[in-house]
């Protein structure tokens, strides 16, 4: 057939005029020919069973008005307002509307990340419409969300895999794992897979893990070494701490002016072995301030506060003074965690920390101490470095975070490329009540009519969407 359809290619070229032949002939062998050619293949016949009848739905369904909102916010494609439309789902014992079930899973499939909200939201119809596809079946509710692996096989899986298998399997059977940890870590040659074993202990970290951390801090690797002396760091009645405390006591001493190094004394003398092996290898903790750091690093702020007899606050006055203010509250910043009130600490190290430094340390602290201390900090800082700050903050933020922000945002110039925009992140993560109370100030002091905008009128609807109707009992 393929010379045929050649050759009849060739006569179309040339003509019959030229080559001689029926017209007629020649394009009735062109349209056979061309068909059998590039014509699609006939679809086989379809022989498997129907599938049964989808089961009933208990699960109440949503308003027309929540159906609309979730549909406009598949549109927009948000994943945060997608996760509080689930959140407030599932609060209400609401399920999506039927036709919205392949979207949401077609998402879920694509985006690992939203599954675990997604599948609150499914019910009984979208489970069994889960089981009817393949890719879906992480839905189904016949296996779980992340692929669970045997300990036996983890330390096969790529680097990152492995750190993530890990720590799921710390939070589900955290001594089984730590079993498994502490004899392969005798086991391994790899640095780098000591290294993943350790940085593993990081969930569900606790006491009984302290003996196989000590022990890694001789690691000749500094990789492995330096990532157990953090993970030591966050034990607070550790062996580690106490070394440290006993450091700080006998290195420094109060002066009216504040902590000064004593003289005669460990800081004024090059690091022995013990403490060598108490600080960083990555370079960060040389000299007298960086092992001063380091102690500081290695103690609760409730350390300071039992020495000066004072609160936070206090406490924080004292180390903001002294020519080692810089070192101790660098130390200090990465103890924010444990702090009975971390906000006199977080505006003191502020005063010491680069603007990469104050993110990462307000990173490490919990959600709710982290709103507060990002509102006690920010309040010299310019646009961006707020902006990245606001980004780390889980959402949706208190009310009384997002009036303060709201302030802050309001006060600052916007960077030229920004001019007239609302900041996106706090019209996304803010208290959707608040911001629409404040609907009239938001529009006057950012006029322009962007996404931004769009995305907490979303915001405002999805809450109303839930809401009691108003003579409904309460």
């Amino acid at each position: 057939m393929k010379a045929e359809w050649s050759k009849t290619v060739q006569d179309l070229l040339i003509g019959t005029t030229r080559g001689g032949g029926s017209p007629t002939a020649l394009l009735a062998d062109c349209a056979a020919l061309g068909v059998a050619a590039f014509g699609a293949t006939l679809p086989q016949a379809v022989t498997g069973e129907p599938l049964p009848q989808a089961p009933p739905e208990p699960a109440n369904r949503p308003r027309p008005a929540a159906r609309a909102v979730l549909e406009a916010i598949m549109s927009v494609d948000d994943e945060v307002l997608l996760t509080e439309w689930c959140a407030l789902a599932k609060a209400n014992n609401v399920v999506a509307e039927h036709r919205m079930l392949p979207a949401l899973l077609a998402l879920g499939t694509a985006r690992p990340g939203l599954r675990a909200a997604v599948v609150e939201v499914l019910g009984t119809r979208g489970r069994w419409l889960a089981g009817t596809r393949e890719g879906w079946s992480w839905a189904s509710g016949a296996a779980p969300l992340v692929d669970e692996i045997p300990l036996e096989e983890v330390l096969d899986l790529p680097s990152a895999q492995r750190v993530r298998a890990l720590r799921r399997k710390r939070r589900s059977e955290p001594e089984a794992t730590r079993a498994f940890i502490a004899a392969e870590f005798d086991n391994s040659r790899r640095s780098a897979d000591r290294q993943v074993l350790i940085s593993a202990l990081e969930t569900a970290l606790s006491p009984a893990d302290e003996e196989l951390l000590e022990a890694a801090l001789d690691d000749r690797a500094a990789g492995v070494h330096d990532e157990a002396l953090r993970l030591l760091r966050k034990l607070p009645a550790s062996a580690l701490a106490t070394r440290a405390a006993d450091r700080l006591g006998r290195g420094l001493w109060l002066t009216d002016d504040g902590f000064d190094v004593q003289t005669d004394e460990l800081w004024t003398t090059q690091a022995d072995l013990d403490e060598q092996r108490d600080l960083m290898r990555d370079g960060t903790e040389k000299g007298v301030a960086g092992r001063i750091r380091a102690a500081a690093a290695s103690v609760p702020p409730s350390y300071w506060t039992s020495r000066l007899q004072t609160d936070d606050r206090g406490a924080a006055r004292v180390l903001r003074r002294g020519p080692w203010a810089g070192a101790l509250l660098r130390g200090v910043a990465d103890q924010l965690a444990a702090a009975t009130d971390p906000r006199p600490w977080a505006v003191a190290a502020a005063e010491t920390l680069t603007g990469m430094e104050q993110l990462e340390m307000l990173a490490a602290l919990p959600a709710s101490v982290a709103e507060q201390a990002v509102v006690a900090v920010s309040v010299n800082w310019h646009y961006d470095l707020l902006d990245h700050a606001c980004a780390q903050l889980p959402a949706p933020w208190s009310a009384e975070t997002t009036r303060a922000l709201l302030h802050r945002y309001a006060a600052l110039p916007d960077p030229r490329w920004r001019s007239g925009r609302p900041p996106a992140v706090l019209l996304a993560r803010g208290d959707a009540d608040l911001l629409g109370a404040n609907w009239e100030g938001l529009t006057r002091r950012w006029p322009e009519n962007s996404l931004e905008l769009e995305v907490l009128r979303l915001r405002i609807r999805l809450r109303e969407s839930f809401a009691p109707p108003a003579d409904a009992p309460r």
